[in-house]
């Protein structure tokens, strides 16, 4: 697919769409549960969305270049306003727009249409909807993408097969409508281990015991020890990728394990041994299967595999 030339294809956004019933107040009167609740956990535990989910097409006929983020506001606008996705920045900087598209994670802003478009004969139709994807994701997307450079315009790739985008809320989080995932439970996993610095509070000070900067100094190489770590923007990718994370309740998550370990290796904090007290826990690193398919699609370049597993080896060798 050619995206410089100002040829426009046709394609077919397939949005897995949802619309959560409303909840009742209180138990059904007949209910056996009506006073003393459900014998499957409390009352506050998070239930699956109930509701109406189906599957919408919208035909568009955009540049090769235009992102997926792009295309959802122009339907939005031009097709189908109660059509719900989240955005912010549109940038890839918030993290605020991770969805799966063609069943990978991955952020509507940086994804363009010449990289997912696919051949609807080329489509795995085997694929169980809404499965995590973990094999063969190694590849770039546009690897798989349908060639329709120089077609002038006409719908389809060079065989004829029209394209399709096909859009779903980001796995392993409960669906709130639509394209939003509930992304609550990670970011308490995250609060949970405590994300910020935790220092001793002692500046430096000059040799006549004055203060000298009110700063707590590094040389570079403590700073390249977690710089790349501090760039998470907590969008939940690598989480929707994990094929053990499903929500918080099994599994801490990478991105949380991640947080913990941008803090380790700060030399400027004093609380290692508390965090990995917190996350050596049958839910944290013991649960880590080491898939690496956090890794995969991390839109900031973490390698996120390997953060954990050198986080798995500094645990042990306490």
């Amino acid at each position: 697919m050619n995206g410089n030339d100002g040829t426009r294809v046709q394609v077919t956004l397939r949005v897995h769409r949802f619309t959560p019933r409303p909840e009742r107040d209180r138990p059904r009167s007949g209910s056996p549960f009506a006073k003393q609740g459900s014998p499957f956990g409390s009352g506050t535990a998070r239930r699956r969305p109930r509701g109406k989910q189906w599957t919408q097409d919208y035909l568009l006929s955009v540049l090769p270049d235009t992102t997926i983020l792009d295309c959802l506001l122009d339907i939005k606008r031009t097709q189908d306003p109660s059509l719900a996705f989240r955005y912010s920045c549109g940038h890839g900087m918030c993290g605020s727009d991770a969805v799966a598209i063609n069943g990978t994670p991955t952020l509507l802003c940086t994804a363009k249409v010449k990289d997912w478009a696919v051949a609807q004969t080329a489509r795995n139709t085997t694929d169980a909807e809404g499965f995590r994807k973990t094999t063969g994701t190694d590849d770039d997307p546009a690897d798989n993408a349908a060639d329709v450079s120089g077609t002038s315009g006409v719908s389809g790739a060079h065989d004829g097969s029209p394209l399709v985008i096909e859009l779903s809320a980001l796995p392993g989080f409960p669906v709130q409508r639509d394209l939003i995932a509930d992304i609550d439970p990670m970011l308490e996993q995250i609060k949970r281990l405590k994300p910020y610095l935790q220092a001793d509070g002692k500046l430096a000070t000059t040799k006549d015991g004055k203060i000298d900067v009110f700063e707590y100094l590094q040389r570079p190489e403590q700073l390249a020890a977690y710089e790349t770590l501090s760039n998470c923007i907590a969008c939940g990718v690598c989480e929707g990728s994990c094929p053990v994370f499903a929500g918080g309740e099994a599994f801490i998550g990478p991105a949380a394990l991640i947080t913990a370990s941008r803090f380790i290796n700060d030399s400027r904090d004093t609380a290692a041994d508390a965090r990995m007290d917190a996350i050596d826990a049958a839910d944290g690193i013991a649960a880590c299967q080491s898939v690496r398919a956090c890794s995969r699609h991390c839109p900031r370049g973490i390698d996120v595999g390997e953060e954990i597993w050198q986080l798995i080896a500094k645990v042990k060798e306490r």
